[in-house]
């Protein structure tokens, strides 16, 4: 949530939902006070990962969209992860 902006919690409760039912996340909960959920990339997910970044980058090499998408693409925590 933290590294999301402009989402509401219902609608990224809603996504991650979708994302687990359709294989893409795993999510863990903790048994702790205030209880702790993380979510992280299935096997299926890091290989949509690895299809989708070369698209997002891409993207953000386009010079008539570069001012839109460089920005939003640097900002994105999956730019920073390592292929």
């Amino acid at each position: 949530m933290d590294q999301l902006k402009g989402i509401s919690p219902t609608a990224l409760t809603e996504t991650l939902r979708e994302l687990q039912k359709e294989g893409i996340i795993g999510r863990e909960s903790f048994a702790e006070i205030p209880p702790r959920v993380e979510y992280y990339l299935t096997e299926e997910g890091l290989e949509l990962r690895k299809a989708v970044t070369p698209l997002l980058r891409w993207a953000a090499s386009r010079s008539t969209v570069k001012r839109l998408c460089v920005p939003r693409y640097r900002e994105m925590p999956a730019h920073q992860v390592k292929e």
